[in-house]
């Protein structure tokens, strides 16, 4: 009996150092201007000595399961740092200040950069033959595997896709397409983010592409690329004086923009309610707004071109309600973003937050911004405004500047 007690001593206090490990590394951050500079951060909560392993997160490289080290090569080690260190402080803001039970009950996340394989909801990581991908993020829901084929089950992850260099040359439309498809790239230029709008790329584009003739999408460069930038590329390949004057190369570097990396989280916090394995204006909405809270900026991947060259999000966009936003190709608009954003103007900085978080518990997968959205946020106001009736007057009359 002694000998177990006197070894229990022992191990207690090695759990605990090994649980408060921390280091200073080289990462991406913003200032209070919103400008992004590097600089030494301190990484927490690791569990590992010698690589990126920590008690919330693991930071691996592709399809592999050890955690990157510390010692790999230097850019490799940057942006791994850079993604640790915005990972931890989405985590905080969720499990401290929003007090979500959910956040903090989550197990060691992997987290993987470089990542090019397609997902899988069967086999985890689709077979390498299938088109890679590149300039985008997506957060993974968790899979039972398949046990027949050697597939283990798997938790909640996050995808880091590299950034990958794509030519206004490379998206080539005939000259009849070029005025109604300017038309389109204009409207929707300034309303796209992180993630894919690859259908409607794929039936707008590619049906007026020089030959006319709808192309394979795995052949096509579109499915290789992350919406936002394709679009951006497309927009500028249609006007010849503006293809001879703007940029020729765009790229996104997702694990080293601190929105992204707040904004893939926010997915994993919210997911209680709202699912991830679906993609709509609500759902990128709501991960975009406490993308913006935890970086105090209405502002989402702008001003950062080392690392992305399109237009990000802007909560203070002008823009009204129109019926395309209900639709999945379209779900990466920040009419969502900016519409909670001008409401919690209207509850308070801190009401406004606490507001939205709970708003979530009104919405599921299949809500609209028109019905279950509005709904919900009058609901949410009946529970907490200290003036219901007058507090939803006000945020009536803001939704209906904004069309709705």
């Amino acid at each position: 009996m002694k000998t177990k007690l006197l070894l229990v001593t022992l191990l207690v206090p090695t759990l605990s150092f090994a649980q408060s490990l921390e280091r200073k590394m080289e990462a991406l951050i913003r200032t209070v201007k919103n400008k992004p500079v590097v600089t030494d951060v301190v990484l927490k909560d690791l569990i590992s000595a010698e690589a990126f392993e920590g008690e919330h997160f693991k930071i691996v490289r592709g399809k592999s399961d050890e955690a990157i080290k510390f010692t790999d090569d230097k850019a490799l080690t940057f942006r791994a740092a850079t993604t640790y260190y915005h990972l931890t402080k989405a985590r905080e803001y969720f499990v401290d200040k929003m007090k979500s039970k959910h956040a903090a009950a989550i197990p060691q996340m992997t987290i993987r950069i470089d990542h090019t394989n397609q997902f899988s909801e069967l086999g985890h990581f689709a077979h390498d033959n299938m088109e890679p991908q590149f300039n985008n993020a997506l957060t993974v829901p968790a899979g039972k595997g398949l046990e027949s084929r050697g597939v283990k089950p798997w938790g909640t992850e996050i995808w880091f896709r590299p950034a990958k260099k794509i030519h206004v040359r490379d998206l080539r439309v005939n000259d009849s397409a070029n005025r109604e498809m300017q038309v389109l790239m204009k409207q929707f230029r300034n309303q796209t983010h992180m993630q894919s709008l690859q259908r409607f790329l794929l039936t707008a584009v590619l049906a007026m592409t020089e030959d006319g003739v709808s192309l394979d999408p795995k052949e096509s460069i579109i499915r290789t690329v992350g919406a936002s930038v394709i679009i951006e590329v497309g927009y500028q390949a249609f006007d010849p004086i503006t293809k001879a004057f703007s940029r020729k190369w765009y790229w996104l570097d997702t694990a080293v923009v601190p929105e992204i990396i707040y904004h893939e989280y926010a997915h994993v916090a919210l997911s209680d309610h709202l699912v991830l394995s679906h993609s709509t204006a609500i759902i990128e909405g709501m991960a975009d707004f406490f993308a913006g809270q935890i970086a105090d900026s209405p502002e989402l991947a702008k001003h950062i071109k080392k690392y992305n060259t399109y237009n990000g999000k802007d909560a203070e966009r002008k823009q009204d309600y129109m019926i395309q936003f209900e639709m999945t190709d379209y779900a990466n608009t920040d009419f969502v973003f900016g519409m909670l954003w001008s409401l919690k103007e209207i509850l308070g900085e801190e009401k406004g937050e606490l507001f939205m978080f709970d708003l979530r518990k009104k919405l599921t997968t299949n809500s609209t911004i028109r019905g279950q959205l509005i709904e919900g946020i009058l609901q949410t106001c009946e529970e907490q405004c200290a003036s219901p009736f007058v507090d939803k007057l006000r945020i009536l009359k803001a939704l209906n500047l904004r069309g709705i």
